[in-house]
């Protein structure tokens, strides 16, 4: 959900040859971009580019690129300037020589702007001596950080680009990034808290509200009450997801049943009790908008169920019950990427919770939760890419808190099916069913399958695909972590290559592999701030690997300003420039979906 698929890819660069007049085509064929490259772009070994004597109606500069992976000879289609265009290796202009591994473009690259972001970090470097490095999430050292002078730019020489990673100490995580403020996460004009009565109901930022902006009843005719209670009649009863049986877990009921109604009978979404725990900012899962992205990452809402009245348990107002609804961010440019990750950067300087802010943050978040953010998906039209669920309140007669997955039922050109528009329990991002853990056979098919896939697990580039190549089913439709396992296989496998798979698991990333207790962002009380988990705050470090017991050290939420600086400061200030940062610059792997 999180890339635009070759068609839609195609619309846009069409549209972008029709506005600059030109015309794009290689060997008489339409330029296509490789989809797998946009949040996997190929690895970078060098770099530069030399600015032509005279513009051409591609661009003013040729770029040059050799590939970590040694490749040649090919073409690759990357976002140049005005339209898509070929990095080539075939000896045709302005390629110099044939497949020799040098890949070259035109391309229209904003030299006023590079020369700015290289002078900025340049006077950074003289504050920041290092830089922190990460792989695979994991906070693997601190680097020089020794930017390149500010080149004197002239015709016919080559410049090296350097390989950048952000400057993320001037980013306030707080304010730009993953906000808990109690003066944002209960604004009285734009939160509700059902036990307190505190807020205005259906406010901006409601549970109510944003489930009625994802219902969409004029555009799919479902009542949003009715939509919310499908998806929590879901619970009520044993599912098959991808031929797994997830079973019911009935305490939902109670829930249910002590949600006021409205005359109509559908559920009163002014009154649903959830608390407001954190708005969050994923650029870091942003896509690469030089192999044609039009990703510009997530956005979430955290909320906390709340008991009022006590139908799950004796005491407390909260109850272990997290619903994250994650929205995809479209855009298509390196500016709307970059405007995009200024508008959060703004927030730093204004004080959190002011009105002031409060007001900036909406104008961000109603970008995405409105009705209609993503006319694509039909028929709700909404930005949402999934809701995910981790709750211990429903355990009934089970025994272990449980992580499950929703997304919207699209339609395509079948809108009159009664399933379309509702929010439906699927399978669980990136992680096997439990029977691969909880049985021999089991454990010996996921010993095959992380030594078969071994390669593309350590770089991140794995998929837990429904089935195994052999038929098998694979994903599973939820999953209960227990006491908080590790996926071990039985049998001999890479252990760097087990923990990453296990890492970018639903339960892998919430318990064992990250050292955390299920949570990281945790249920609170009114007028307390919700704590994180050590992963993301980078708080009793190392943490020990549960296999192998190697030290591994996480810092979430440090990975996240590097990435923000990073993507704010990019020297594009035209939908047309080339978006030079993004030749070298380290996306998150797209294994990683949490």
């Amino acid at each position: 959900m999180r890339h635009y698929n070759t068609c839609r890819n195609w619309i846009f660069a069409a549209f972008a040859l029709a506005a600059a007049g030109a015309t794009n085509l290689a060997s008489g064929q339409e330029i296509e971009f490789d989809p797998s490259y946009a949040r996997n772009p190929p690895a970078v070994s060098r770099a530069d580019f030399e600015l032509l004597a005279k513009r051409v109606s591609a661009g003013n500069a040729i770029l040059r690129l050799q590939f970590a992976d040694q490749r040649r000879g090919t073409l690759i289609a990357i976002q140049g300037g005005p339209g898509p265009t070929y990095l080539r290796d075939d000896g045709k202009y302005p390629d110099a020589k044939t497949e020799d591994g040098v890949y070259a473009a035109i391309v229209n690259l904003n030299t006023e702007a590079y020369l700015r972001e290289q002078q900025r970090r340049v006077e950074l470097a003289k504050r920041y001596k290092t830089l922190p490095r990460f792989n695979m999430r994991e906070l693997i050292d601190y680097e020089p950080f020794r930017p390149s002078p500010v080149p004197q730019l002239k015709s016919g020489a080559r410049f090296n680009l350097d390989r950048f990673r952000g400057v993320p100490f001037g980013i306030n995580a707080w304010k730009e990034l993953l906000i808990t403020s109690v003066s944002v996460v209960e604004d009285p004009g734009r939160t509700f808290d059902r036990c307190t009565g505190a807020g205005t109901p259906m406010g901006a930022w409601t549970f109510g509200k944003l489930m009625t902006e994802m219902a969409n009843q004029p555009a799919t005719g479902i009542r949003p009450g009715d939509f919310v209670e499908q998806w929590l009649q879901q619970w009520n009863e044993d599912l098959t997801i991808n031929t797994f049986t997830v079973w019911k877990r009935d305490r939902v009921q109670l829930i249910i049943d002590d949600w006021p109604r409205l005359p109509d009978g559908q559920l009163d979404l002014a009154q649903a009790p959830f608390r407001l725990l954190a708005i969050v900012n994923r650029q870091d899962l942003r896509g690469n908008t030089l192999y044609g992205s039009g990703d510009a990452g997530e956005a979430r809402f955290v909320f906390g169920l709340l008991d009022c009245n006590h139908v799950l348990s004796p005491a407390g107002d909260e109850e272990e019950f997290l619903v994250i609804m994650e929205y995809g961010i479209r855009k298509n440019t390196c500016m709307d990427v970059k405007a995009w990750a200024q508008e959060w950067r703004a927030l730093g300087g204004l004080i959190v919770g002011s009105a002031a802010y409060n007001a900036q943050l909406q104008a961000i978040t109603d970008q995405f939760t409105l009705a209609n953010a993503n006319p694509f998906q039909l028929p709700n039209r909404s930005a949402i890419n999934q809701v995910r669920m981790n709750e211990f309140a429903l355990v009934g007669s089970d025994a272990f808190w449980q992580l499950r997955e929703s997304t919207l039922n699209s339609c395509g050109l079948f809108c009159w099916l009664p399933s379309a528009g509702r929010l439906t329990h699927k399978t669980t991002a990136q992680t096997p069913d439990g029977w691969f853990m909880g049985s021999v056979a089991g454990r010996l098919a996921l010993r095959d399958f992380i030594n078969t896939n071994q390669a593309s697990i350590l770089v991140g580039t794995h998929a837990v695909s429904l089935t195994l190549p052999g038929g098998q089913h694979f994903r599973g439709g939820a999953i209960d972590p227990g006491a908080g396992f590790a996926w071990n296989p039985a049998g001999v496998v890479n252990l760097d290559a087990r923990h990453e798979f296990s890492k970018a698991t639903c339960n892998g990333c919430h318990t064992s592999e990250t050292g955390t207790d299920f949570v990281h962002i945790s249920t609170r009380a009114p007028g307390t701030v919700s704590q994180l988990s050590d992963f993301l705050t980078g708080l009793n470090m190392p943490k020990s690997d549960p296999v192998s017991t190697v030290d591994r050290t996480f810092h979430e939420l440090l990975d996240r300003q590097q990435k923000l600086d990073a993507t704010a400061n990019m020297s594009c200030l035209k939908a047309t420039d080339f978006a030079v940062e993004e030749v070298l610059h380290e996306f998150m792997p797209p294994v990683f979906a949490h």
